[in-house]
């Protein structure tokens, strides 16, 4: 049983919810500045604008979660055990996906685990989120494949 499950939860990843919100509030700010560097070694300004609005959006993820655990949020940085950008930008973009698919998994089961419908619908409104950067990430991915091999 927690405050989040007062009858014994049938899912017992349920029990370390509070935890699990703490550990998506660190990945997002983690995601935050990992995605600034790589908005620095983005291949044109328009990639960098993009990438910097994704920046945003991962930040404010943070402040919905830090104000769901009723902390304030940390300041936008990377955290020293923040993983740093390798400064290949496929390369990086390649790790920003894989980022992004897990927070998606992740999200789904803190969805799973919400304590009210009102929070389940904030904690899937962010999964959509992810899955829309780990599109466009994708798509950048893909529009610079087109660039490297043009049509003929």
């Amino acid at each position: 049983m927690s405050k989040y499950c007062p009858e014994p939860c049938p899912c017992p990843q349920c029990d370390n919810y509070r935890d699990m919100l703490e550990e998506s509030l660190q990945d997002e700010i983690c995601d935050a500045g990992f995605y600034a560097q790589i908005a620095n070694e983005a291949p044109t300004d328009i990639l960098r604008e993009i990438i910097t609005s994704i920046v945003g959006d991962e930040y404010g993820h943070a402040r919905l979660q830090a104000s769901l655990l009723g902390i304030c949020p940390p300041p936008v940085s990377c955290p020293p055990d923040c993983p740093p950008a390798t400064g290949d930008f496929e390369t990086d973009v390649r790790a920003a996906i894989r980022g992004e698919l897990g927070a998606i998994r992740r999200y789904a089961e803190l969805a799973g685990c919400a304590p009210t419908p009102e929070i389940r619908y904030l904690l899937t409104s962010i999964l959509g989120d992810e899955y829309a950067h780990a599109r466009i990430w994708n798509a950048m991915l893909l529009g610079q494949d087109i660039c490297d091999y043009p049509c003929r």
